[in-house]
Protein backbone atom coordinates (compact mmCIF):
# COMPACT_ATOMS: atom_id res chain seq x y z
CA UNK A 1 0.00 0.00 0.00
CA UNK A 2 2.05 3.17 -1.19
CA UNK A 3 1.67 6.16 0.92
CA UNK A 4 1.81 8.80 -2.28
CA UNK A 5 3.01 12.31 -1.31
CA UNK A 6 1.04 14.03 -4.19
CA UNK A 7 -2.34 14.45 -2.54
CA UNK A 8 -0.50 14.99 0.98
CA UNK A 9 1.48 18.13 -1.13
CA UNK A 10 -1.35 19.28 -2.81
CA UNK A 11 -3.85 20.00 0.27
CA UNK A 12 -0.72 21.50 2.28
CA UNK A 13 -0.57 23.95 -0.93
CA UNK A 14 -3.80 24.48 -1.08
CA UNK A 15 -3.51 25.56 2.53
CA UNK A 16 -0.65 27.77 1.63
CA UNK A 17 -2.43 29.50 -1.17
CA UNK A 18 -5.36 30.33 1.03
CA UNK A 19 -2.70 32.04 3.39
CA UNK A 20 -1.10 33.86 1.16
CA UNK A 21 -4.80 35.01 -0.51
CA UNK A 22 -5.27 36.40 2.57
CA UNK A 23 -2.42 38.85 2.77
CA UNK A 24 -1.85 41.89 1.59
CA UNK A 25 1.32 41.48 -0.50
CA UNK A 26 2.89 38.54 -1.83
CA UNK A 27 4.99 36.43 0.42
CA UNK A 28 8.39 36.12 -0.50
CA UNK A 29 10.67 33.20 -0.62
CA UNK A 30 14.47 33.31 -0.61
CA UNK A 31 17.04 30.47 -1.06
CA UNK A 32 20.78 30.69 -0.72
CA UNK A 33 22.77 27.66 -3.05
CA UNK A 34 26.46 27.67 -2.46
CA UNK A 35 28.43 25.29 -5.07
CA UNK A 36 27.59 23.81 -8.15
CA UNK A 37 25.90 20.34 -6.75
CA UNK A 38 23.65 18.84 -9.49
CA UNK A 39 21.10 17.60 -6.75
CA UNK A 40 21.23 20.51 -4.89
CA UNK A 41 20.28 22.98 -7.91
CA UNK A 42 17.79 20.72 -8.79
CA UNK A 43 15.93 21.10 -5.54
CA UNK A 44 16.15 24.80 -5.58
CA UNK A 45 14.88 24.23 -9.25
CA UNK A 46 11.96 23.19 -8.04
CA UNK A 47 10.96 25.01 -4.88
CA UNK A 48 11.34 27.82 -7.18
CA UNK A 49 8.75 26.65 -9.92
CA UNK A 50 6.42 25.93 -7.20
CA UNK A 51 6.99 29.01 -4.94
CA UNK A 52 5.99 31.01 -8.16
CA UNK A 53 3.05 28.56 -9.01
CA UNK A 54 1.59 30.02 -5.69
CA UNK A 55 2.69 33.04 -6.78
CA UNK A 56 5.48 33.96 -4.07
CA UNK A 57 8.60 36.41 -5.01
CA UNK A 58 11.25 34.25 -5.11
CA UNK A 59 14.96 35.64 -4.53
CA UNK A 60 17.76 33.14 -5.25
CA UNK A 61 21.52 34.07 -3.77
CA UNK A 62 24.01 31.50 -6.19
CA UNK A 63 27.50 31.90 -4.72
CA UNK A 64 30.12 29.85 -6.19
CA UNK A 65 31.63 26.57 -3.79
CA UNK A 66 34.85 28.89 -3.30
CA UNK A 67 32.55 31.13 -0.91
CA UNK A 68 33.95 31.97 2.24
CA UNK A 69 31.62 31.57 5.53
CA UNK A 70 31.66 35.69 5.65
CA UNK A 71 30.31 35.73 2.17
CA UNK A 72 27.71 33.48 2.69
CA UNK A 73 26.47 35.00 6.00
CA UNK A 74 26.44 38.08 3.98
CA UNK A 75 24.11 36.65 1.31
CA UNK A 76 21.93 35.36 4.42
CA UNK A 77 21.93 39.31 5.83
CA UNK A 78 21.14 40.46 2.51
CA UNK A 79 17.42 38.49 2.92
CA UNK A 80 17.29 38.93 6.43
CA UNK A 81 16.69 42.61 5.50
CA UNK A 82 14.78 41.68 2.28
CA UNK A 83 11.69 42.80 3.64
CA UNK A 84 9.65 41.57 0.68
CA UNK A 85 11.56 37.97 1.74
CA UNK A 86 9.30 36.21 4.99
CA UNK A 87 11.05 32.50 4.89
CA UNK A 88 14.54 31.84 4.39
CA UNK A 89 16.20 28.70 3.16
CA UNK A 90 20.13 27.63 3.13
CA UNK A 91 20.15 24.54 0.48
CA UNK A 92 22.26 22.01 2.24
CA UNK A 93 24.63 20.05 1.86
CA UNK A 94 27.50 22.86 2.23
CA UNK A 95 30.16 22.04 0.02
CA UNK A 96 33.52 20.68 2.34
CA UNK A 97 34.76 23.01 5.16
CA UNK A 98 32.50 25.67 5.90
CA UNK A 99 30.45 25.14 9.45
CA UNK A 100 26.59 24.48 8.72
CA UNK A 101 25.65 25.67 12.34
CA UNK A 102 27.30 28.87 11.69
CA UNK A 103 25.48 29.44 8.56
CA UNK A 104 22.05 28.56 9.49
CA UNK A 105 22.39 29.93 12.84
CA UNK A 106 22.97 33.38 10.38
CA UNK A 107 19.25 33.16 9.32
CA UNK A 108 16.58 35.45 11.39
CA UNK A 109 14.58 33.26 13.45
CA UNK A 110 11.89 35.25 12.36
CA UNK A 111 12.49 33.67 8.67
CA UNK A 112 13.82 30.58 9.14
CA UNK A 113 11.34 28.53 6.63
CA UNK A 114 13.32 25.40 7.14
CA UNK A 115 12.90 25.13 11.10
CA UNK A 116 16.73 24.23 11.83
CA UNK A 117 17.84 27.22 13.26
CA UNK A 118 18.72 26.88 17.12
CA UNK A 119 16.13 29.08 18.05
CA UNK A 120 13.76 27.11 16.44
CA UNK A 121 14.66 23.49 17.33
CA UNK A 122 14.79 24.91 21.11
CA UNK A 123 11.55 26.04 20.95
CA UNK A 124 10.20 22.97 19.24
CA UNK A 125 11.99 20.74 21.96
CA UNK A 126 10.81 22.90 24.78
CA UNK A 127 7.32 22.39 23.84
CA UNK A 128 6.10 24.67 20.97
CA UNK A 129 4.84 22.24 18.17
CA UNK A 130 4.21 24.62 15.95
CA UNK A 131 7.94 24.91 15.51
CA UNK A 132 8.80 21.65 13.64
CA UNK A 133 11.26 21.14 11.06
CA UNK A 134 9.89 21.26 7.70
CA UNK A 135 11.51 18.02 6.63
CA UNK A 136 10.13 15.99 10.32
CA UNK A 137 6.75 17.84 9.53
CA UNK A 138 6.66 16.16 6.27
CA UNK A 139 6.97 12.65 7.44
CA UNK A 140 4.43 13.11 9.85
CA UNK A 141 1.98 14.62 7.23
CA UNK A 142 3.12 11.18 5.60
CA UNK A 143 2.63 9.18 8.72
CA UNK A 144 -0.93 10.64 9.42
CA UNK A 145 -2.07 10.51 6.46
CA UNK A 146 -2.01 6.63 6.29
CA UNK A 147 -5.21 6.40 8.26
CA UNK A 148 -3.69 4.56 10.68
CA UNK A 149 -4.68 5.96 14.18
CA UNK A 150 -0.87 6.47 15.57
CA UNK A 151 -1.64 7.63 19.23
CA UNK A 152 -0.23 4.46 21.71
CA UNK A 153 1.64 2.94 18.88
CA UNK A 154 5.18 2.19 18.90
CA UNK A 155 7.58 4.32 16.38
CA UNK A 156 10.88 4.06 15.61
CA UNK A 157 13.13 6.43 13.47
CA UNK A 158 16.32 5.19 12.49
CA UNK A 159 18.81 8.57 12.40
CA UNK A 160 22.43 9.00 11.24
CA UNK A 161 21.87 12.33 13.15
CA UNK A 162 21.67 12.87 16.76
CA UNK A 163 20.21 16.27 16.21
CA UNK A 164 17.32 14.82 13.80
CA UNK A 165 16.37 11.95 16.50
CA UNK A 166 15.76 14.59 19.16
CA UNK A 167 13.22 16.15 16.95
CA UNK A 168 11.81 12.99 15.52
CA UNK A 169 11.56 11.62 19.34
CA UNK A 170 9.66 15.05 20.35
CA UNK A 171 7.56 14.56 17.14
CA UNK A 172 6.41 11.46 18.18
CA UNK A 173 5.65 12.07 21.79
CA UNK A 174 3.46 15.05 20.14
CA UNK A 175 1.19 12.43 18.55
CA UNK A 176 1.50 9.82 21.04
CA UNK A 177 3.49 7.72 19.85
CA UNK A 178 6.01 5.55 21.96
CA UNK A 179 9.37 6.90 20.51
CA UNK A 180 12.56 4.80 19.90
CA UNK A 181 15.27 6.50 17.84
CA UNK A 182 18.15 4.27 16.54
CA UNK A 183 21.13 5.29 15.34
CA UNK A 184 22.28 3.71 11.92
CA UNK A 185 25.09 2.01 13.70
CA UNK A 186 23.31 0.22 15.79
CA UNK A 187 20.90 -0.99 12.96
CA UNK A 188 21.66 -4.76 12.47
CA UNK A 189 21.93 -5.23 16.48
CA UNK A 190 18.51 -3.80 16.46
CA UNK A 191 16.37 -5.32 13.38
CA UNK A 192 14.42 -7.53 15.25
CA UNK A 193 12.86 -4.23 17.33
CA UNK A 194 12.41 -2.35 14.18
CA UNK A 195 10.87 -5.78 12.51
CA UNK A 196 7.92 -5.28 15.46
CA UNK A 197 7.66 -1.31 15.34
CA UNK A 198 3.64 -0.06 14.37
CA UNK A 199 5.60 2.84 12.99
CA UNK A 200 8.83 3.08 11.26
CA UNK A 201 10.84 6.28 9.65
CA UNK A 202 14.14 6.12 8.37
CA UNK A 203 16.01 9.03 7.18
CA UNK A 204 19.78 7.60 6.84
CA UNK A 205 20.49 8.38 2.85
CA UNK A 206 21.40 4.74 2.32
CA UNK A 207 20.26 2.98 -0.56
CA UNK A 208 18.06 -0.23 0.37
CA UNK A 209 19.49 -0.12 4.19
CA UNK A 210 16.20 -2.01 4.78
CA UNK A 211 14.30 -4.83 2.36
CA UNK A 212 10.47 -4.39 2.15
CA UNK A 213 10.08 -7.63 3.78
CA UNK A 214 11.61 -7.19 7.13
CA UNK A 215 8.25 -5.03 8.39
CA UNK A 216 5.37 -6.68 10.43
CA UNK A 217 1.93 -6.74 8.18
CA UNK A 218 0.34 -3.44 8.87
CA UNK A 219 3.41 -1.20 9.52
CA UNK A 220 3.73 2.63 8.79
CA UNK A 221 7.12 3.41 6.89
CA UNK A 222 7.80 6.57 5.79
CA UNK A 223 11.32 6.56 3.68
CA UNK A 224 13.17 9.60 3.91
CA UNK A 225 16.17 8.37 2.41
CA UNK A 226 17.24 9.66 -0.78
CA UNK A 227 20.42 8.34 -2.77
CA UNK A 228 21.87 7.50 -5.72
CA UNK A 229 22.10 3.64 -6.86
CA UNK A 230 23.20 2.25 -10.64
CA UNK A 231 22.10 5.93 -11.52
CA UNK A 232 18.76 5.39 -9.96
CA UNK A 233 17.63 7.49 -6.85
CA UNK A 234 16.64 5.19 -4.32
CA UNK A 235 15.51 5.13 -1.02
CA UNK A 236 16.11 3.44 2.25
CA UNK A 237 13.87 0.58 1.83
CA UNK A 238 14.02 -1.63 -1.45
CA UNK A 239 11.09 -1.44 -3.11
CA UNK A 240 11.69 -5.11 -4.36
CA UNK A 241 9.77 -7.54 -1.93
CA UNK A 242 6.59 -10.07 -1.08
CA UNK A 243 3.35 -8.75 -0.46
CA UNK A 244 3.62 -8.51 2.88
CA UNK A 245 1.25 -5.61 3.60
CA UNK A 246 2.61 -2.34 4.57
CA UNK A 247 1.95 1.37 4.41
CA UNK A 248 5.20 2.52 2.05
CA UNK A 249 5.73 5.85 0.88
CA UNK A 250 7.94 5.72 -2.30
CA UNK A 251 11.18 7.31 -3.60
CA UNK A 252 11.20 9.67 -5.58
CA UNK A 253 7.35 10.98 -4.95
CA UNK A 254 7.26 10.70 -0.63
CA UNK A 255 8.16 12.72 1.56
CA UNK A 256 9.99 15.45 -1.11
CA UNK A 257 7.46 16.50 -2.58
CA UNK A 258 5.67 17.05 1.12
CA UNK A 259 8.80 18.87 2.49
CA UNK A 260 8.68 21.52 -0.51
CA UNK A 261 4.97 22.00 0.34
CA UNK A 262 5.41 22.49 4.49
CA UNK A 263 8.36 24.95 3.17
CA UNK A 264 6.17 27.00 1.24
CA UNK A 265 3.39 26.87 3.65
CA UNK A 266 5.58 27.82 6.53
CA UNK A 267 6.78 31.04 4.53
CA UNK A 268 3.11 32.04 3.89
CA UNK A 269 2.21 32.01 7.56
CA UNK A 270 5.50 33.49 8.52
CA UNK A 271 4.16 36.50 6.06
CA UNK A 272 1.10 36.28 7.96
CA UNK A 273 2.76 36.96 11.66
CA UNK A 274 1.56 33.21 12.55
Amino acid sequence: MIISGTPVAKRIFDEAKAVASGLPMRPGFGVVLVGDDPASRIYVGIKERRAEELGFVFRKEILPRTATEEGIICAIESLNTDMSIHGILVQLPLPDGLDTDRIIAAIDPEKDADGFHPETVQGFLSGDRTLIPVFPEAIMELAKSSGIELSGKNGIAVVNSELFGSIMQKAFEYEGIVPTIVPTVDVDARIDEISNADLVVTAVGQPELFSRNIFKAGAVVIDGGISEKYGKVRGDVSAEGNDIDIFLTPVPGGVGPVTVACLLRRTARLAAGQ
